[in-house]
């Protein structure tokens, strides 16, 4: 009788441990579906992301040349640009697909996607076979809407800060979502922006532009007292258009990246 209680309760608490061994593989399956359901996001492992940003970074920067060359064989002769700009256009979102790289999977793509998007511009049948001039005012405005930014939050970010808003100024793409730093960040760019292609379109882009299109006999310069005035007004004109533009680039590319939170989901740094 003792020998059969004794192999009874052997028994029992064989099936305990059977029962409390199920309810431990059970836990470890359901932890294994949390982790597989909240992947890490692609940020979290720095140094293995070279390729896709430099594969993002060619396939918008395909995408902004695309872009840039429908417009320009299609809508540019219907919608012209402003008179006081000559070959701007209206609407010009060619940058937007490289802010886009910038703001998602940062510096390196940026870039990439602009010089593979401003080398199209000489394919460009409407640049009647200056697109090698055009390209570089395009590079350099689209660029420095991003540069400027990134410089900032370099910097900053490796500096001690005590004021509530600077610390919001971190290294990283969610950096962006703060509409305030953003409106900060862009406002800083386009101002820059602004500075740089007024100088360079007063001594250098305007006057190739006029004297490879024929109407200036030579390459003129801005302090010949008979050109003075009319490469101001051109510069003027380019710098206040170049302030539209900005503005474009930065509202289109922030309601593509920001509310649809496709940083979130892709973003590397």
């Amino acid at each position: 009788m003792g020998s059969t209680f004794t192999e009874k309760t052997d028994l029992q608490k064989k099936e305990e441990c059977s029962e409390k061994s199920k309810e431990n593989i059970n836990k470890e399956d359901v932890h294994d579906l949390h982790t597989v359901e909240h992947l890490p996001e692609m940020k979290e492992h720095k140094g293995r992301t070279i390729t896709i940003e430099i594969a993002a970074g060619a396939i918008l920067g395909g995408l902004s040349a695309l872009i840039g060359f429908v417009w320009d064989a299609t809508l540019e002769s219907i919608f012209w640009g402003p008179t006081f700009a000559p070959g701007m256009t209206w609407l010009d979102i060619m940058a937007v697909p490289m802010l886009v790289a910038f703001f998602v999977f940062g510096i390196r793509s940026g870039l990439i996607s602009a010089v593979v998007g401003c080398l199209a511009i000489m394919a460009f049948p409407g640049e009647q076979g200056i697109g090698w001039l055009s390209m570089w005012p395009k590079f350099i405005a689209s660029s420095i809407m991003f540069v400027i930014p990134w410089i900032v939050l370099k910097v900053v970010s490796r500096k001690e800060r005590s004021n509530k808003f600077f610390k919001k100024l971190e290294y990283s793409s969610s950096t962006f979502n703060h509409i305030g730093v953003y409106v900060f960040l862009m406002v800083l760019a386009i101002l820059t922006r602004l500075t740089v292609m007024f100088l360079l379109n007063v001594l250098l882009f305007a006057p190739a532009f006029m004297y490879l299109n024929g109407w200036a006999p030579k390459f003129v310069n801005v302090f010949d007292p008979d050109w003075t005035t009319i490469l101001l007004s051109f510069g003027g004109g380019y710098a206040g258009w170049n302030i539209v533009q900005g503005i474009t680039d930065a509202t289109f590319s922030y309601l593509i990246v920001y509310p649809t939170k496709l940083y979130k989901r892709f973003t590397t740094w």
